[in-house]
């Protein structure tokens, strides 16, 4: 293979690369409004009076988008104890399927 060969094979990689990771990141950048837009529809809704209805429909938003894309790219875990807090989530806490295997046994 010629260097010139090499070198556009390499840079074709490169790019598609680059291509996937702007898809990647504007994916994530898309599901990141979302949800900011759903943490203000619970406030407007909660402290302003608002109705229900936008949150509904963000909510669906982010059930299409986590369908089409798969899991939305947010870290549950460390969500949830930011906002909820550390106590919360340990009185709440659900077992994976590997804990529950090992309490059965």
């Amino acid at each position: 293979m010629s260097f010139i060969a090499k070198a556009l094979e390499v840079s074709e990689k490169a790019l598609d690369e680059t291509q996937h990771t702007i898809e990647e990141w504007n994916t994530h950048r898309h599901g990141a409004k979302l949800f900011l837009k759903l943490g203000v529809a619970v406030y407007a809704e909660q402290r302003l009076g608002g109705t229900h209805g936008p949150v509904d429909r963000i909510l669906g938003a982010l059930d299409g988008h986590a369908a089409e894309h798969g899991e939305v790219d947010l870290d549950h875990l460390k969500a949830a104890h930011e906002v909820l807090g550390d106590d919360f989530i340990k009185a709440h806490d659900i077992p994976d399927a590997a804990d529950a295997e090992k309490a059965d046994a």
